[in-house]
């Protein structure tokens, strides 16, 4: 483990994504990292404009997961404030404790909250899909099942859809409340389910995408009213001379 850099990248130059848990909540959020340092324990992350009114509140506790080039960078802290105006929409954080993971993984991890089914050796158990890739998932369930063993899926993506294929554990983590998480590897998938995972992916991809253009959409509104602030200051300042002169 290693900690992230000191100061991250201009935001104008590369966009980093990432993740964001209020309050250990399942349901992540995705924002984009503006600002982090170190050196002051402080983060800025831009977050959609409609999670602002009740979603979250100063003083949350928060985990954010954010991609930069080959490494996973995980932080925890504090919600300091939060600020949604023409200048800025952003949460800032008080960082706790910050790190740096290599990213092995092959494929990009989504964050979704399905739930699912899991038939096992030893019987079926209910659980909670909490993120998935083309390669496999994380579940939740309260339910132990040992590692290298090997599992089916079926996570109910809506009420009308259902996603089934067979994976093998590779690893188990005991966490809060008599749960357990454990990450699966795809094994094995039949072609409409394989079509399925591919779409799934596709609209989990548009979903991060969304905030983008959010982003973009934000900083272009406020440099809109800047420069036509400058231009209605100077028309005020030209009129006054003008008339002045007259």
């Amino acid at each position: 483990m290693v900690l992230l850099n000191k100061k991250s990248k201009d935001p104008k130059n590369s966009t980093i994504f990432c993740r964001v848990s209020i309050d250990d909540n399942d349901d992540w959020v995705h924002g984009i990292v503006t600002y982090i340092n170190l050196d002051k324990n402080v983060a800025e992350i831009f977050l959609p404009a409609r999670y602002f009114k009740e979603y979250l509140s100063e003083g949350n506790k928060v985990t954010v997961k954010s991609m930069d080039q080959n490494n996973e960078i995980l932080f925890y802290g504090n919600i300091a404030r939060k600020v949604i105006s023409i200048k800025k929409q952003a949460i800032t954080i008080e960082i706790e404790k910050v790190l740096n993971f290599e990213n092995n993984r092959k494929y990009e991890r989504f964050s979704v909250n399905y739930d699912c089914l899991i038939s096992t050796p030893k019987g079926e158990y209910s659980g909670k899909m909490v993120d998935i890739s083309l390669s496999g998932c994380m579940i939740y369930t309260n339910e132990p099942i040992e590692e290298a063993s090997s599992v089916t899926v079926k996570s109910f993506i809506s009420p009308e859809a259902e996603l089934t294929f067979q994976t093998n554990v590779l690893r188990r983590k005991s966490i809060k409340n008599n749960r357990y998480s454990y990450g699966l590897q795809l094994s094995s998938i039949d072609n409409n389910n394989n079509i399925m995972l591919n779409e799934l992916i596709a609209h989990l991809v548009k979903q991060k995408n969304y905030i983008a253009q959010e982003w973009k959409i934000f900083n272009r509104l406020k440099y809109s009213v800047y420069t036509v602030s400058v231009l209605l200051v100077f028309f005020i300042v030209f009129y006054i001379f003008a008339s002045t002169v007259i």
